[in-house]
């Protein structure tokens, strides 16, 4: 299947602008991320905190001088020296002075000139209709300049639990739509990965040789190794077999360093189980076959991060990101059992007996994704890339 049609608020923009509708062109701001123009060298001024603020890249014609901001799809290419930071309408235009002007989406059908006269009066007025960024969260966008159908397209969806609980586009590969300087952060302070070389080897470690080697993925593993051999259903393991066999597994293949802490993996995952069956992430007589998917999902995320921080040009994050997609597909066998197998990745990963507070929205997006006619998930066939395609 195709897509349907994507939200365009560049297209909503363009209408509002050609009809002269302020409150509803600035309405419509107010919801988004808005992109402001920064220098590359001021960026990094930012981020190595020699900066207490940031110098905006102003547009000049006629000897005037413009603020310019943008939505994320009316992102120009500025060059290589030119990066982006984004919030909300009342950060991208805060200490604009009455006389000043913005221009909004400079170059599309809904470039709008204002000055700070109207601007901050509506802001006023209309404060609660702004979006702080932070609270933009658990969108589902599909941006219509992004992939749309095809392996990378497929790949991106891999990764889509985490661009809904970011509201970013699940499909975009690109680093012009990015804010440079909170991609860099994120990727150093949410990763750990604070340079290229350190992208690299994160990467490596999610999709290369060893992304199996988890505590979490090797029980999944064994016990659909042990479902096979008795010829039961891996739902059917009670923990207390399920860990007898997992230590005869250590024990025949001199891996009793690893006994305890495969045992307590048991225990944890079995308890996690009865909780996604009960939130109905998984079937009453389901389990979940593997925890990859999370390091899958991570993949898709920091790939597309090391993207825009440039950590690595477009072709190494694209080869990443369908590298990803092929294990997705390779040990998955839909989009409901990668999910599932997301969650479980992440509960594990928090390395604590408790749910933390972000679960509930893990939960709220799987069903999304799973249920709105919108989501990628109910439009690629999880199984139905060609060889051909892939090629």
């Amino acid at each position: 299947m195709i897509l349907p049609p994507p939200a365009d608020v560049e297209a909503q923009l363009a209408a509002a602008r050609r009809d002269g509708d302020l409150d509803r062109y600035l309405g419509l701001l107010a919801g988004e991320e808005l992109f402001v123009p920064i220098r590359r060298v001021d960026a990094r001024s930012i981020l190595d905190e020699r900066a207490e603020t940031f110098p905006n890249v102003y547009f000049e014609t006629g000897g005037d001088e413009f603020l310019q901001v943008f939505t994320r799809g009316a992102l120009p290419d500025l060059g290589q020296d030119v990066v982006a930071m984004s919030g909300s309408l009342d950060w991208a235009v805060d200490g604009v002075g009455r006389h000043e002007r913005v221009v909004f989406n400079r170059g599309t059908r809904g470039e709008w000139r204002l000055p700070g006269a109207t601007l901050q009066p509506w802001l006023d007025a209309h404060l609660d209709d702004v979006t702080p960024l932070e609270e933009q969260v658990e969108r589902l966008i599909t941006a219509p300049y992004g992939h749309l159908e095809g392996p990378i397209a497929h790949a991106l969806a891999c990764g889509a639990h985490l661009a809904v609980l970011e509201a970013a586009p699940w499909n975009v590969l690109d680093a012009r739509y990015y804010d440079y300087v909170a991609e860099v952060r994120g990727l150093r302070d949410w990763w750990g990965v604070p340079d290229p070389p350190g992208w690299r080897t994160t990467m490596t470690g999610l999709i290369g040789d060893g992304y199996a080697l988890t505590p979490g993925n090797l029980v999944l593993m064994l016990r659909l190794r042990f479902a096979a051999e008795y010829g039961l259903p891996g739902a059917e393991f009670d923990p207390l077999t399920w860990a007898q066999l997992v230590d005869r597994w250590c024990t025949e293949h001199d891996a009793a360093d690893q006994a305890d802490e495969l045992r307590d993996t048991v225990r944890r995952v079995s308890r996690y189980e009865r909780r996604l069956r009960a939130d109905g992430l998984v079937d009453a007589d389901g389990c979940v076959t593997t925890a990859l998917s999370w390091d899958v999902g991570r993949a898709v995320t920091i790939a597309r991060g090391g993207l825009a921080a440039g950590y690595c040009d477009a072709l190494t994050a694209e080869l990443m990101v369908l590298e990803a997609g092929s294990l997705a597909r390779r040990y998955h066998q839909s989009w409901a059992d990668l999910s599932a197998g997301y969650v479980m990745g992440r509960v594990l990963h928090a390395g604590e007996d408790g749910f933390g507070e972000w679960y509930p929205a893990a939960v709220r997006v799987h069903h999304q994704l799973l249920q709105d006619p919108a989501s990628p998930w109910l439009n690629l066939d999880f199984g139905s890339l060609s060889e051909e395609s892939e090629a």
